[in-house]
C-alpha cells in the first residue's frame, strides 16, 4: 500500500474506501480524509480525479486511513473540524466541536439580532468555536473567551488569528477571569457528561478526546451548579444566557436556574434530534 505506482486521485480514493470497508468502517470517511489532508473542496477533487497522486500524498493518505481504522477521530488525524462554516484547528487538547453547539450559536445570534455592539462571553471556549463564530457573524461585538486549559487556549488563539477574529482570551476557571465584568450575552458549553454514562460513549471519544472537557461530577451537573449563582452577577439586566446541557439534565437545571434567575424567563430547548440540549435565560 506504500507506493502509489502512478495511481490517479480517483483510484487512491477507491483503494481507501475499499480498505475502510474491509475493516468495517464507513467508506465515506475516505473522501473526507483525502480532501481535508489536501485542503481541497469536492470540486477540486472532481477536476483532478484523473491526475496522478504523488507517492508522498499516497503514503500520507494511507497512514491517515490506518489511523482512522485504529479508532482515532478524523478531526484529530487531519487536525480540522468545520464549525458554523469556519475551519477550526483541533488537537487532542480540545474537544471536537459538535453540530449541536452550532444550534446554540444560532439561538444566541437570534437574540442579538438588530442590537448595537454587545459584550459577549464564551465560558470554557476549547478550540474557540463559539467565540469565533459569534465574532465572525457580529464583528461589531466585543467577545471574551475563557478556558482553564492553557493548551486549549493556545489552539483557540491560533484559530482566532487564522480566521481574523479579534477576541480577548483569558485563562482561568469559569467566570473567575472576568470577576467584576457584566455581559449582554453569555454562552457556555461546559463538560456535562456523568461518569455513569461512560458505557454509552463511543470508544473513539473516550480514547482520544480530553476527559476534562467531557466529564463533570455530580451526575455531570457540577459546573452548572458552580455557575448558577455567580452568573446573575455577570449578566446585564436585559442580557441573555445560552448553555448546552446533557439530554437528561433539563428538569434539574430548569429548577436550579429558575432559582438563580427569579426575574427572568428560563427555558429548556430541544436540539434537532428532539433531545433536551439548551438552557436559555432571557
Amino acid at each position: 500500500m506504500g507506493e502509489s505506482k502512478q495511481l490517479s486521485y480517483q483510484q487512491a480514493l477507491q483503494n481507501g474506501a475499499l480498505f475502510l470497508e474491509q475493516h468495517e468502517k464507513s467508506p465515506l470517511a475516505a473522501e473526507r480524509l483525502l480532501l481535508d489532508r489536501l485542503g481541497w473542496t469536492k470540486t477540486d477533487l472532481l477536476m483532478r480525479f484523473a491526475d496522478p497522486i504523488t507517492d508522498e500524498e499516497y503514503k500520507q493518505y494511507f497512514s491517515d486511513i490506518k489511523e482512522y481504522v485504529s479508532g482515532k477521530p478524523i478531526q484529530y488525524i487531519v487536525g480540522v473540524e468545520w464549525f458554523y462554516g469556519y475551519p477550526l484547528k483541533v488537537t487532542e487538547a480540545t474537544l471536537i466541536p459538535r453540530p449541536e453547539t452550532e444550534e446554540l450559536v444560532q439561538r444566541a445570534l437570534q437574540c442579538l439580532e438588530g442590537k448595537g455592539p454587545q459584550k459577549v462571553l464564551d465560558i470554557g471556549t476549547g478550540s474557540g468555536a463559539i467565540a469565533i463564530a459569534m465574532k465572525k457573524e457580529r464583528p461589531q461585538d466585543e467577545v471574551t473567551a475563557t478556558d482553564l486549559s492553557e493548551e486549549a487556549l493556545a489552539v483557540a488563539k491560533e484559530n482566532a488569528r487564522q480566521l481574523g477574529a479579534d477576541i480577548r482570551f483569558l485563562q482561568g476557571d469559569l467566570l473567575e477571569p472576568v470577576q467584576l465584568e457584566t455581559f449582554d450575552c453569555i454562552i457556555s458549553n461546559p463538560p456535562y457528561i456523568s461518569e455513569d454514562e461512560i458505557d454509552l460513549m463511543d470508544r473513539s471519544v473516550l480514547d482520544f478526546e480530553p476527559h476534562s472537557a467531557l466529564f463533570a461530577d455530580h451526575d455531570g451537573l457540577d459546573l452548572y451548579q458552580k455557575m448558577a449563582f455567580t452568573l446573575p452577577f455577570h449578566l446585564k439586566t436585559d442580557g441573555c444566557l445560552f448553555m448546552e446541557i446533557g439530554f437528561n439534565q433539563g428538569e434539574k437545571l430548569l429548577e436550579l436556574y429558575k432559582k438563580a434567575f427569579p426575574d427572568k424567563m428560563v427555558t429548556i430547548e430541544k436540539d434537532l434530534s428532539g433531545l433536551d440540549r439548551m438552557l436559555i435565560v432571557k
